[in-house]
């Protein structure tokens, strides 16, 4: 039965933010440690991240997603919150197994050496915890790609010949998973450990000084004067929060509560409204300089620097940013949408004083481009973002609000800590068992070795793996089955992780499973289908961009200086006629044989090949001449302007 007034929830909880308060100071202290030993970073960081988790998010609640319902305990009854001490304590268990046998698991030779019953134990353990926190942190959808795969790693000698393997023993399967780095401690919870824990932690001090508010007022000031203005502040404010953000969800949540009504004011439809938010949010991953988490696993695995990362992500963003920007500019132009009524707007001479908040911000870009350690330059970040607090009593961080801070950026690193480690049991078993390679050899057969059919299937998959999961998880599987396949085909290394990484992000708004676009229709008060295809609709850009640099990696900065900007040029005025042909507005209304060239104009113009962008340019310019000469010409079948184009 559950506790009617809360009481037992809010005591859980309440200790979940003090771990999480607990856990970001000790990752700050390794930080000063200098030359830290992974065999404790690491296992630290999971039992943590597995500690707050089952703290914050009960075993079974509704409203479990939403940042109120958690930090207030969720619905807990007392077999719940008996489970939820319980482990709890096996959590900080683990961590003091992993730090009394640090030496001996050392030196301990994988496979070779056996296991005691008490690594038996803590191994199963940890594995139960890792599922049981993917399930409460990411949702049944992960819970059951770890379990299929776990399945797999048993059942293989039983399996048909094609995936077929000699199978893992119990004891086999342990020894990999949680005493070697090819398993749960593998890359993702490693990057999650040393790099993204920082930059997430930088992100809530960011927000309590009023970095993240500082955005959208810049935002709103900038460019709600302009028709439409209320659609492109939301494009601007989600494109600038979602830096720090790393989340679609939570870029939604926190910048939608404000665009997402002040557009319906302004005269755009819910749905409308909702996609813009939704598609900007999302971008926000993309966005340099500080992308996704998963970019930092992209440069871990690539083994680049991660401002390698960065620089090849720059143009991809803008056209994708530029694509929203067009798309909510024609959509106001063929509406007639108001701009934001000045009292809803914070003047600019307001904002600009305030300025100083974002110091900290470009210090860590700096950082991040110069080559500075990166959790170094983020925890410096930090301190800087104290600093300069303490110049306005608005923003000052006293002692009680440091806390709060730490407490936060816990709390949020869980969406991606425990991801990662039920992430690695998957990486771990694709290469205990070979199953990766036996995929590629299974794709690129039934791709006739055609990039382009690979492409799709590639695309279509990392969609369908990612629907409801977060889009590190669903980059980290995607890269450890699809990339080597890609690159068997010849793509380059880059591009290939990008490919993966893009359409990982975009399962975040393709239905039916769209977590971001749902996000916002919560928001919109609108049907999440609606939002969601509306969304895509308005992603079509999105979807193509990643095909282009596949095919041309001008485009994410590999070759010379004259193929990129031709192609970046051409892509840029493609997205213009993509964009007037999924309103439905141009120089007017567009006739449907005009729509219907638009798009194919655009698909010519985004393809990096200059004889065929030169065509689509042809037939953009042609439509383009055509509607200024017929505009005082009301097109067969218009409509009226309430009523949605095409």
């Amino acid at each position: 039965m559950t506790v009617p007034d809360g009481a037992l929830g809010r005591r859980i909880a309440w200790a979940g933010m003090l771990l999480a308060g607990l856990w970001s100071i000790v990752q700050v202290s390794f930080v000063f440690m200098g030359n830290y030993d992974e065999l404790v970073l690491m296992p630290a960081h999971l039992a943590f991240a597995l500690a707050v988790t089952f703290a914050l998010y009960p075993a079974v609640s509704k409203s479990r997603k939403t940042d109120e319902a958690r930090e207030a305990g969720g619905d807990r009854n007392p077999v719940d919150a008996a489970i939820s001490i319980l482990a709890i304590a096996a959590s900080a268990l683990v961590l003091a197994y992993y730090l009394w046998n640090r030496e001996a698991l050392a030196l301990r030779i994988p496979l070779v050496d056996s296991l005691s019953s008490v690594d038996t134990a803590v191994g199963l353990a940890i594995v139960v915890m890792v599922v049981e926190g993917g399930r409460r942190v990411a949702g049944l959808g992960m819970t059951i790609v770890v379990l299929v795969f776990i399945a797999y790693a048993f059942a293989g000698p039983s399996l048909p010949t094609a995936l077929r393997h000699s199978g893992l023993s119990l004891a086999d399967f342990l020894d990999l998973q949680v005493l070697t780095t090819e398993g749960i401690f593998g890359t993702p919870i490693g990057v999650s450990a040393t790099y993204v824990f920082y930059f997430i932690l930088f992100g809530a001090f960011l927000e309590a000084t009023g970095g993240g508010q500082l955005f959208i007022n810049l935002a709103i000031a900038m460019t709600g004067k302009y028709r439409g203005g209320a659609a492109k502040a939301a494009t601007t404010g989600s494109a600038l929060l979602g830096m720090t953000s790393g989340s679609a969800v939570a870029n939604v949540m926190g910048t939608g509560i404000f665009t997402i009504p002040l557009m319906k004011r302004t005269g755009y439809k819910p749905h409308f409204a909702g996609a813009v938010e939704a598609l900007s949010s999302t971008g926000g991953q993309l966005m340099p300089p500080m992308l996704g988490a998963a970019a930092f696993i992209i440069a871990q695995n690539l083994g680049v620097p991660y401002s390698a990362v960065v620089i090849a992500s720059v143009l991809p963003a803008i056209v994708y940013y530029l694509a929203v920007f067009l798309a909510v500019d024609l959509e106001a132009r063929y509406r007639d949408i108001r701009p934001i009524p000045p009292e809803d707007r914070v003047p600019l001479a307001k904002s600009l004083p305030q300025l100083y908040l974002l110091l900290p911000l470009a210090y860590l870009i700096y950082a991040v481009m110069s080559g500075r350690q990166l959790m170094a330059g983020a925890v410096e970040a930090v301190g800087i973002s104290i600093a300069v607090s303490l110049f306005s009593a608005a923003s000052r961080l006293g002692p009680r609000r440091i806390l709060k801070a730490l407490a936060e950026g816990g709390s949020r690193a869980i969406t991606v800590a425990i991801p990662c480690a039920a992430a690695g049991i998957v990486v771990g078993i694709v290469v205990q068992t070979g199953i990766g390679v036996r995929f590629t050899e299974l794709l690129v057969a039934l791709s006739g070795d055609n990039l382009l059919i690979c492409l799709v299937a590639v695309s279509v998959g990392c969609i369908v793996m990612g629907m409801g999961l977060p889009t590190t998880a669903a980059y980290i599987m995607g890269a450890t089955l699809f990339v080597p396949t890609l690159m068997q085909l010849g793509v380059n290394q880059m591009a290939a992780h990008l490919f993966v990484f893009y359409f990982s992000c975009l399962s975040m708004i393709t239905p039916p499973v769209a977590l971001a676009s749902f996000a916002a229709a919560s928001i919109a008060g609108t049907s999440s289908s609606r939002v969601g295809w509306t969304t895509v609709r308005l992603a079509v850009p999105a979807y193509l961009v990643p095909f282009a640099f596949v095919v041309e990696p001008a485009l994410i900065m590999e070759g010379d200086a004259v193929p990129t900007m031709v192609s970046f040029a051409t892509a840029l005025i493609g997205v213009y006629a993509l964009a007037a042909a999924n309103v439905g507005y141009m120089r007017r209304r567009n006739r449907p044989v005009e729509r219907v060239l638009l798009i194919g104009a655009a698909v010519a113009l985004i393809y990096p090949s200059l004889w065929v962008s030169t065509a689509g340019g042809i037939v953009l310019a042609a439509i383009f001449l055509w509607q200024g000469a017929t505009r005082s010409v009301e097109p067969v079948g218009a409509t009226t302007s309430g009523t949605q184009p095409g």
